[in-house]
């Protein structure tokens, strides 16, 4: 089985797991983070078929949804789908690495290492939570977790490691605070930057409008 065969089954895979997720965290925003990827790998010129794998399995197993391991329920994954073996051991841990380290909670308290082609799809990821997308995301998110859209009174509240890991932001405003604005300036690659200028100038547009819609000001 080659890599583009590989790819194939482990996509369809993904499909039928996460088509129907209504958080934001569906097969579309997988293909997003896909397409992000191999358009920041454009400049990178990184191993496309470690990049891909990485992008469609990142979020098959999201700390914010279950509480597996995320390595072990990937390999039993790989081997049920009859690809495993196929795959070569370092290219392998790289993806498992990659993937188990690549989220935003992961990186509060310290930054981790990743490869070349990790360090691509974080990027890709982070995007895929700015601009137009980002916002849509965290309001579909927040009214899955039953988040309020907005309190006036804790808008400038500091959100804690621990409590950002465990329950994540008060609102779906304070989400912009906590995470969205901060994105930008942790992307790792030159393309990457330069995508997410434009998508955080948009936040900060939204949530300019928001507020001042919110207090009558508009």
């Amino acid at each position: 089985m080659n890599n583009s065969e590989i790819i194939e089954v482990v996509k369809d895979y993904v499909k039928t797991k996460m088509q129907d997720d209504c958080t934001g965290h569906d097969y579309y925003h997988i293909m997003r983070v896909v397409n992000n990827a191999l358009l920041i790998n454009k400049e990178e010129k990184k191993d496309e078929f470690i990049i891909v794998m990485i992008a469609i399995l990142h979020d098959l197993y999201d700390h914010k949804f279950t509480n597996v391991n995320v390595r072990d329920a990937l390999i039993n994954d790989l081997r049920n789908l009859k690809v495993y073996e196929y795959i070569q051991k370092e290219d392998l841990e790289n993806i498992l690495h990659s993937i188990e380290n690549l989220g935003y909670s992961s990186n509060i308290k310290e930054k981790k290492n990743l490869s070349d082609e990790g360090k691509i799809v974080q990027d890709a990821d982070r995007l895929d939570g700015m601009g137009a997308i980002g916002i849509a995301r965290t309001f579909a998110y927040g009214g899955y977790k039953h988040k309020p859209m907005h309190i006036p009174e804790i808008q400038n509240y500091k959100l804690e490691e621990k409590e950002y890991k465990k329950n994540g932001s008060k609102t779906s405003i304070m989400h912009f605070y906590d995470k969205l604005l901060k994105l930008n300036d942790l992307l790792n690659t030159k393309e990457a930057k330069r995508i997410g200028e434009k998508r955080k100038k948009f936040l900060e547009e939204f949530l300019r409008e928001f507020l001042e819609e919110w207090d009558g000001k508009r």
